[in-house]
């Protein structure tokens, strides 16, 4: 299987769902408990269950909405101006998107959706134009949890793109 593309990163809270970004990068990195029991000289069980994880998600642009929403601070109604407060607290949100991966020369597409994540502040880089144009684009690193169900990931491949988007729509709601 040959992963060749990443689209459409879409998020969940309690009250509001849609669209983060155009997707730039999607990784996925999981802990897990390595808790071994020797018996008799031996190792005799080993556990190796799921601990949590972490997203590390990459758009081009992250809107004062969804920064706002997803990092849990305010948007003064009035002027449009973000108030970061020292004791704001990120939602849960559930997040997707989904890649395309290569098979026998067809293209299938693989859905993820993460039900319990909880993004921090990201990293804000700014660069001063030289010759050539250097790209900041957002990245925004999120801890993954097991949700109410203890599951921490769903996934699903479909034969089509229009299957994969209107798979990650549901999940996040956006289908109502």
């Amino acid at each position: 299987m040959a992963k060749i593309g990443l689209k459409y990163p879409v998020y969940k809270t309690e009250d509001s769902q849609g669209v983060i970004g155009k997707a730039i990068q999607a990784d996925i990195s999981i802990t897990v408990n390595n808790v071994p029991l020797y018996a008799d000289d031996a190792l005799a069980e080993n556990d190796r269950s799921f601990q949590n994880g972490t997203l590390t998600l990459g758009v081009d642009d992250l809107s004062d909405e969804v920064y706002a929403t997803l990092m849990g601070h305010e948007i003064d109604e009035e002027t449009g101006e973000i108030i970061a407060n020292g004791s704001d607290v990120s939602p849960f949100v559930g997040v997707g998107f989904y890649g395309t991966r290569r098979v026998d020369n067809v293209n299938k597409y693989r859905a993820i959706w993460l039900p319990k994540v909880q993004f921090g502040e990201p990293n804000d880089t700014n660069t001063t134009k030289g010759e050539t144009v250097t790209w900041n684009t957002p990245v925004i690193e999120g801890v993954i949890m097991l949700d109410d169900d203890g599951n921490w990931k769903y996934e699903q491949t479909f034969d089509t793109e229009q299957e994969a988007k209107a798979y990650l729509e549901g999940k996040a709601g956006m289908d109502t």
